[in-house]
């Protein structure tokens, strides 16, 4: 019911958190009233026993921003940079390459002990896989800490991806837009799932480009991303990151005061649910005559339990369009970037849907000057140009993916991808250079 009442309230641009507030004021003094109690008394009561309660709120809430900073201060030590990977002519992977390289990046995520998580704040990097248009030139870059985890990224992509070529860019490609936007224009969106993260997108094995496939006869999603991309004009900008940490169980050697388990619990709790399997009030007589399973009802299971078996990572996905103020086309650009994602939906599994922007649902009283969206779009870019992500409602938060799904929604493309502003390197690599490190953790 709660949960009803703040959706609805939030679908009316009302801040929930106010109300909320205001209510349970209202409910605290109704239940003096009632009951006849003095609030100096209950005030004079909840001083006396703060030897008993403020220590432990003082303690959650010190390791709380503890954590915060040695973290902070451990991942801005170790730098970053963002790399640019140049395509061949000719690509014959397919996504399992590039899932095979993202797998990489979740095997350097745990701190070897205590000490490395509370004194040195060793914690999983966060990488910011992002594919861009600049003026209608297609472009994918890498963003990773430069210790250690740049070399891995250009070793396992040179080994899954001999012909491309990477370079570190001198400049970050963002710093092309000042954070005031002068002479800009900009609108953000934060993308998420329509159902629980255990049921995946559909991924490019659906698709069947996890067999061999002539290359005219490919069917790739992410095609149709590149073709938007390679649609805009020379003076607009349109940036797709996805930010990834590696999802794992939460400990206290992890740097949580509460053991919170991974994804596969709630995957094997669906699957039994959607399968009728529950031993506890169910016995085997019962069990086995269950109704048996339509077809789509067996490839949600099947599809289930190849996410069971896959290396999860922490994901959101923001999606920023740029513009000079004169060529600012909101009206054409904002719906093109969201049914983009159209492809990868699938009714019976699960489907992207937009869970935030830069804008109101009713401009003229949330914000009738301007100002807020104003400030919205400036912190945006912001968080984007820091590889930070920040929830901005309740429906609008991280979630979980499989590196199978990542790779469906990120990979190089062969010659199916025929959008002719994607550039191709003329000649390819014949092997990573000789003095790369390779090594891992």
């Amino acid at each position: 019911m709660v949960k009803v009442i703040h959706d609805k309230l939030e679908a009316w641009g009302i801040n929930v958190a106010i109300v909320f507030t205001i209510v349970g004021m209202l409910l605290l003094w109704l239940t003096i009233r009632v009951v006849n109690v003095d609030p100096f008394k209950m005030l004079a009561f909840a001083v006396a026993m703060s030897p008993v309660w403020l220590p432990v709120v003082l303690f959650f809430t010190f390791v709380e921003w503890w954590m915060y900073y040695v973290r902070k201060y451990f991942n801005l030590a170790q730098g970053s940079t963002t790399l640019e990977i140049l395509l061949p002519e000719e690509i014959f992977k397919s996504p399992l390459a590039m899932e095979l390289a993202l797998g990489h990046l979740w095997q350097t995520a745990s701190p070897d002990n205590h000490i490395q998580t509370y004194w040195d704040g060793k914690n999983p990097p966060t990488f910011g896989l992002e594919i861009c248009s600049i003026g209608g030139t297609v472009r994918f870059f890498i963003h990773t800490q430069v210790r250690k985890y740049k070399n891995i990224i250009e070793a396992q992509l040179y080994s899954q991806y001999p012909g491309i070529e990477i370079r570190e860019l001198p400049v970050d490609y963002t710093a092309e837009i000042p954070g005031g936007l002068t002479g800009w224009e900009v609108f953000s969106m934060h993308f998420g799932l329509r159902k629980a993260s255990v049921y995946p997108i559909k991924t490019y094995v659906e698709y069947g480009l996890d067999k061999e496939v002539e290359e005219d006869f490919k069917i790739d999603p992410i095609t149709q991303v590149l073709d938007l991309l390679g649609s805009i004009g020379p003076n607009e900008r349109i940036w797709i990151q996805i930010l990834i940490t590696a999802h794992q169980e939460q400990t206290f050697k992890r740097g949580s005061l509460t053991n919170i388990p991974d994804w596969r619990a709630d995957i094997q709790k669906e699957i039994n649910t959607l399968a009728g399997r529950d031993a506890k009030k169910l016995g085997p007589a019962e069990l086995e005559a269950q109704p048996r399973l339509t077809e789509g009802e067996r490839n949600v299971i099947k599809a289930l339990e190849r996410s069971y078996s896959k290396i999860p990572f922490n994901v959101a996905i923001r999606g920023l369009y740029a513009a000079k103020q004169e060529y600012y086309l909101p009206g054409e650009r904002i719906g093109a970037i969201i049914t983009a994602w159209f492809q990868f939906n699938d009714a019976m599994l699960n489907s992207f849907a937009l869970k935030w922007r830069t804008d109101f649902d009713w401009n003229w009283w949330q914000d009738p000057t301007g100002r807020r969206r104003r400030a919205y779009k400036k912190r945006e870019l912001n968080y984007y140009k820091r590889r930070f992500y920040d929830n901005e409602s309740q429906a609008d938060k991280k979630f979980i993916m499989s590196v199978e799904e990542l790779a469906t929604i990120f990979h190089f493309p062969g010659k199916v991808a025929r959008t002719p502003t994607l550039p191709r390197i003329p000649s390819a690599r014949a092997e990573a250079p000789p003095n790369l490190p390779t090594g891992t953790m």
